[in-house]
């Protein structure tokens, strides 16, 4: 491989692997550099996560017998007003609620914000934070002056909302702001869910009775639906095993002829209940701690959230996957177990391999195609276009021209160069030879779409620009090469790949680009990368590279003992599962050296697909989405119009009698709706959604579709 095609970042883990092996490691950057923070495992550049924060599971809720006994009267704050001067006021329930979840807490030290807020975020839904213990409750809190309800969702932290303050444990709300709560929720038909129910009585009965309580570590308790569980999260598997773990449990049962059916059990345990108060409150909770970084909240806390709203809400959620693999038609370095690297000839991808590729890919069932990011210098113009199953090197391009249409195509490039610093001539002639290339042996690109080298060319790079072996640094995104940003605006392309472990890289909110600070025509949308590594063709290599870095003698420390390959696959494709699991529609990045058949046509990149997808199926009855870039783009760009009307302040109000939903917003730009039918809209599962473009202070009426 020539130098040009070597970037920094490659020749820097070459001198880190290098160095682990001889027992050394590299220098240190020059003095006068700023200082590089250390690469704690989650942290890695260019790596995969490594393991989520861990947070220490809630102490277990205080006993407190005694309950606020339910007043009606609390209820005339909350009637209809008068349709005209003299006549008596209606009863029953308020017609308009905004789509807009209040979260009840305790303190800024409740446990239950951060697993609500993460999962109200990634929905990109609109809420308010009550912080009980400092800020009052009260009509006021609840309804607009012209006598909408400000709510549509009441999202509880834990049902008894108390807090402890020193030795004492008090409560976040009084026996008056509870009877408001529950008059509002009365009067405008709206929902409580709460994240941690305890049995007892206060501040009222949800009718569970306790069968025991413990603490969860990582070993996991089993957690099912049942048949009403199966309707609440009809977007699981009716038959779906949650693993709960770090979480404290409390195990019930329901009162006998209390109006209350089990959602969850571990098997013989009510876990969680839906019920109706006496007065015809709907309320659902969970029996057991749930937080952010959990698999078990990826899972059910949309569910949680959809029943509350009865999927009214601004934004969505979906589940994808997308995976490309780097580097076709180029040559890989090609790391052995002994930590030895073989730069010449390294490895290549063959006709057999993608032939492999291709059979492995469809064999999903799922109409999943992998992102081919190609590099054309290596392209044979002259090739036929014949599949050889059996074939070499040699055979690549035909077999690519062969099974073009089954793979989707990213222009990364034609000879891999680091695009830091090159000019706009040659920045413009590598995307369009390359472009030029893959046309000539019809290879269709997404359109619009560039994945530059290892990044490159987006503000990460080392502190001296011709050192090979330094570690790459962030300087932001306002650091990126100019020529690239023209080029690629010249060229009509519009969305670059970024990577998620670069901090300038990540978008400000979920699901969404970022629009690049030097050129507003340019959005950046940023890659998973993993801990697949991309010179590794076999498990055994694999195993060697990760033990390495993670193991206990390795650079990075994480794992008490080596792992095997099996332990390592289940790991990685865990925290794949929760990006998939949480809605997240970035790519997942491979290498061509992870392509290799291995062995009885198994390979790294398929073994880690295929890993994700079954556990994906053993809990989801939705699909598995997957889509081209060009799509995955736009839909990035969509979310950040979505943001950006949160920001300026859009409104979405619920009619109950006229069964519509009116959006306004003094900005324009586009906003996602779930629970509304509207000729844009869209169906996933059992959820609807609809995007909407607005027009600054028009409004835009649509069907209502709520839940029931």
């Amino acid at each position: 491989m020539v130098a040009a095609r070597m970037p920094a970042y490659r020749r820097a883990v070459r001198a880190v692997v290098a160095a682990l092996f001889a027992g050394t490691m590299v220098a240190a950057a020059p003095a006068n550099a700023k200082p590089v923070k250390p690469l704690t495992p989650p942290q890695i550049p260019g790596y995969g996560q490594v393991a989520p924060p861990r947070v220490a599971p809630p102490e277990p809720l205080p006993e407190r017998t005694g309950k606020v006994a339910v007043s009606q009267a609390a209820g005339k704050q909350f009637q209809k007003p008068a349709l005209r001067k003299g006549q008596a006021q209606a009863a029953g329930l308020n017609d308009k609620v905004a789509l807009r979840a209040l979260v009840i807490a305790t303190t800024t030290d409740d446990f239950g914000v951060p697993t609500w807020k993460t999962t109200l975020d990634r929905l990109g839904a609109s809420y308010d934070v009550l912080y009980s213990a400092t800020t009052p409750l009260s009509v006021d809190t609840l309804l607009r002056a012209d006598g909408t309800g400000k709510y549509n969702a009441i999202l509880l932290t834990n049902t008894m909302l108390v807090y402890a303050d020193g030795a004492n444990y008090l409560n976040g709300l009084d026996a008056n702001e509870w009877n408001t709560l529950w008059a509002y929720e009365r009067n405008f038909g709206v929902r409580q869910a709460a994240l941690y129910t305890s049995y007892g009585s206060w501040p009222e009965d949800y009718c569970l009775r306790s069968a025991g309580e413990t603490a969860v570590g990582d070993t996991p308790l089993n957690v099912s639906l049942t048949s009403a569980g199966a309707g609440v999260f009809d977007y699981l598997k009716a038959d779906a095993t949650i693993p709960v773990v770090q979480s404290y449990v409390y195990k019930t049962s329901i009162a006998p002829g209390c109006a209350a059916e089990a959602v969850a059990t571990d098997g013989t345990n009510v876990l969680g209940v839906r019920s109706t108060s006496a007065d015809g409150r709907e309320r659902l909770a969970l029996t057991f701690t749930l937080n952010q970084y959990l698999l078990q909240s990826d899972v059910l806390v949309y569910g949680l959230v959809r029943w509350a709203t009865k999927g009214l809400f601004l934004g969505e959620q979906r589940h994808h996957l997308n995976v490309d693999v780097d580097d076709w038609f180029n040559t890989a370095d090609h790391f052995y177990p002994d930590g030895h690297i073989e730069y010449d000839p390294g490895f290549k991808v063959s006709a057999h391999d993608m032939v492999n590729l291709d059979q492995r890919q469809d064999a999903l069932n799922l109409g999943f195609k992998f992102n081919l990011a190609f590099n054309g210098a290596d392209i044979d113009p002259f090739a036929g276009n014949q599949c050889s199953p059996g074939g070499g090197v040699n055979e690549l391009t035909a077999t690519t021209k062969c099974l073009a249409n089954d793979f989707r195509w990213l222009n990364h490039t034609f000879n891999h160069p680091e695009l830091n610093h090159t000019s706009y001539a040659t920045t413009y002639n590598e995307i369009r030879q390359n472009r030029t290339a893959g046309a000539g042996i019809g290879l269709t690109e997404s359109a619009g779409v560039l994945k530059t080298p290892e990044y490159s060319g987006l503000g990460v790079y080392t502190v001296d620009p011709d050192d090979d072996t330094g570690v790459p640094v962030d300087h932001g995104l306002a650091g990126s090469n100019p020529n690239l940003l023209q080029a690629a605006k010249a060229l009509d392309i519009r969305y670059l790949h970024g990577n998620m472990s670069f901090a300038s890289h990540k978008p400000a909110h979920f699901n969404a680009s970022i629009v690049h600070p030097l050129d507003a025509a340019v959005e950046v949308v940023p890659d998973w990368p993993t801990n697949f590594a991309y010179f590794c063709t076999t498990p055994e290599e694999e195993t060697a590279f990760y033990n390495s870095f993670y193991g206990p003698n390795g650079k990075f420390p994480y794992w008490p003992t080596n792992r095997t390959y099996e332990q390592i696959l289940d790991y990685e494709t865990g925290i794949a599962l929760q990006h998939v699991a949480a809605g997240g529609i970035n790519t997942h990045t491979l290498h061509i050296a992870n392509v290799r058949d291995y062995g009885n046509g198994r390979t790294l990149a398929t073994d880690w697909v295929e890993a994700v997808v079954s556990k994906y199926r053993a809990i989801y009855s939705v699909p598995l989405l997957n889509q081209d870039w060009a799509q995955i783009g736009a839909y990035a760009s969509v979310r950040t119009q979505h943001f950006g009307q949160l920001a300026a302040g859009v409104d979405a109000v619920y009619d109950r009698s006229a069964g519509t939903v009116t959006v306004t917003s003094p900005a324009a730009g586009t906003v996602q709706v779930s629970g509304v039918q509207a000729a844009t809209s869209t169906t996933y599962g059992s959820d609807v959604t609809a995007p909407l473009a607005l027009t600054a202070g028009t409004a835009v009426t649509v069907t209502a579709q709520p839940r029931a």
